[in-house]
């Protein structure tokens, strides 16, 4: 095999395991969305400030500021 060839083979093999490493930090961010929004989702019906958050976590957030 020449230095080509290898050289070659090392950037391939880089290559697929940084697109492997991208997948799998997708996979991880798009559960950890979907888990966000479903613990938002507990929440429905209930009302919401403009930004999408329920009145109850935005008090809370004044409540702790505000101290």
């Amino acid at each position: 095999m020449s230095y080509i060839d290898a050289g070659y083979a090392i950037s391939l093999t880089v290559l697929v395991g940084y697109a492997g490493q991208l997948w799998l930090r997708r996979r991880r961010l798009e559960r950890l969305a979907d888990r966000a929004r479903s613990a938002s989702g507990e929440a429905a019906g209930a009302p919401t400030t403009a930004a999408g958050e329920s009145i109850d976590t935005a008090a809370r957030v004044e409540t702790t500021v505000g101290a």
